[in-house]
């Protein structure tokens, strides 16, 4: 008897765990991360951030939202993305996405306009790449219940500084790299239809005077140049930053360089926004800027270019 028990209590376990199944033949919602420009070597930190999914469908004139910051996880044992709070489709009704990752990001949705909103969010502080994605089925026009695909942009700009030593002598330290002047906080918001848009509200620091507190300083270390010891920030790293103009604004890259032979210390201030030749004039989300840096016996030459984004956290 008591054998009978334990085995009716494990099946009562069983069907517990399981998803309650609708009648009538519905079909679940279900979703995965198309590889784009964002995913381009694959899904793996997206499946570390996972996904903040919201989503709503309005039929007969009326909406009504069934996701709201739904918390999408990778499940290994299906596999593909899963969630918790299980949804179906509903006939002839018309539906929008919206997914960040990563999921803890702190935003919202709003159902007045149909965007997802960013109160404030604060970058360059070497967290993982904000990634927004959104998604439409409309089944009024056709019946489609297959999976809802979730493509991906960046939300982010990325910089990366490479120093080249192009002089007589060998550098031996690089110290006080910073970027002075540049926004790091803002709201970011982006609708249904995948328009997105940033408004800055704030800046690191006005001088450069102030080492630290609130600047961007990226920590002190050697250069894969005649160096045995290497920081990120050069071999393959990169900076994420809010999209910004700085064409002609103060943003500025101060660093201080020593080379072998030498008593003191050189100090450069770069001010990126008054760079000549074909150097961009601000910084677009989903793009990476690197910016390349000679250093000849007496001075430094910069050169500006667009790249492929490959960083520690996605490829673009």
């Amino acid at each position: 008897m008591r054998r009978s028990w334990v085995a009716i209590l494990a099946l009562l376990v069983l069907v517990g765990c399981e998803k309650p199944k609708p009648t009538g033949g519905a079909r679940e919602i279900n979703f995965a991360s198309q590889y784009s420009r964002a995913l381009i070597d694959g899904d793996e930190l997206l499946r570390q951030e996972e996904i903040k999914l919201f989503g709503a469908y309005t039929l007969d004139g009326r909406t009504a939202r069934i996701f709201n910051a739904e918390h999408l996880y990778y499940n290994a044992d299906l596999p593909g993305w899963d969630y918790d709070n299980t949804q179906y489709w509903i006939a002839k009704a018309q539906y929008r996405f919206c997914a960040v990752s990563p999921y803890y990001a702190p935003c919202t949705f709003s159902d007045e306009d149909g965007r997802v909103v960013f109160g404030s969010y604060e970058a360059t502080t070497g967290g993982p790449d904000l990634l927004y994605a959104t998604a439409t089925r409309d089944l009024a026009v056709k019946e489609d219940f297959s999976t809802i695909l979730l493509n991906f942009h960046h939300a982010c700009s990325a910089v990366q500084f490479n120093l080249i030593n192009a002089s007589n002598a060998t550098l031996t330290n690089v110290r006080n790299i910073r970027l002075v002047g540049l926004h790091n906080r803002g709201n970011f918001s982006f609708d249904t239809d995948g328009n997105a848009s940033w408004a800055t509200d704030g800046t690191v620091v006005e001088s450069l005077s102030q080492s630290f507190g609130g600047i961007c300083t990226l920590p002190n270390g050697g250069l894969p140049v005649n160096l045995t010891v290497k920081h990120s920030l050069y071999d393959g790293g990169a900076l994420l930053v809010l999209p910004q103009t700085i064409y002609k604004t103060p943003v500025t890259l101060h660093l201080e360089y020593i080379k072998a032979g030498e008593a003191e210390y050189a100090v450069r201030n770069i001010e990126l926004g008054y760079l000549t030749g074909n150097v961009p004039t601000e910084w677009k989300a989903g793009e990476k800027y690197e910016y390349n840096l000679t250093i000849t016996d007496n001075t430094i030459t910069t050169e500006v270019v667009v790249v492929d984004w490959v960083d520690n956290f996605v490829d673009l």
